[in-house]
């Protein structure tokens, strides 16, 4: 396996964006928050196209297929102008969830915001096994800043 930065080509943009759309999509169970209840085509590839602008990256195995991948985005709070790089989204194949492809993904997205000077959030936007992920998270080096609580979803 090896991973890669995406290029703004017609090429990449859409292997990753079939990529999230067959697995990501699917298997994303927010409830009325789920993607694929209520997905929205056209500001779905607006996202993706914007983070893939900023920064996204594949780990593909060695036939090329994707097995995970990670969007970046700068953005900023909405009380500061100061910046930090935001995951847009963070999704490995399930058969690949041991094999350290989601290491890879947050080794890259630290390098990254580390080239940017910029601290890294990536959030854990899920009801499956959140502590279990916020749990890898951390092993991976990133500290609990905050959390997510929903109510009617």
């Amino acid at each position: 396996m090896h991973i890669r930065k995406l290029t703004t080509s017609d090429e990449d943009f859409r292997k990753v964006f079939d990529f999230l759309l067959e697995n990501f999509a699917p298997e994303h169970k927010m409830g009325r928050l789920s993607a694929a209840i209520d997905l929205h085509l056209k500001k779905a590839l607006n996202w993706v196209a914007l983070n893939i602008k900023e920064a996204a990256f594949v780990v593909e195995d060695n036939d090329g297929k994707i097995v995970g991948s990670i969007g970046l985005n700068r953005t900023s709070p909405w009380y500061s102008e100061a910046e930090y790089i935001a995951d847009g989204w963070i999704y490995v194949l399930p058969e690949h969830r041991k094999s350290g492809v989601a290491g890879m993904l947050v080794d890259k997205a630290k390098e990254f915001a580390e080239e940017k000077e910029l601290p890294l959030i990536i959030g854990i936007f899920s009801k499956e096994d959140a502590i279990a992920k916020a749990g890898i998270m951390n092993k991976l080096g990133l500290i609990t800043v905050g959390g997510l609580f929903a109510a009617g979803v």
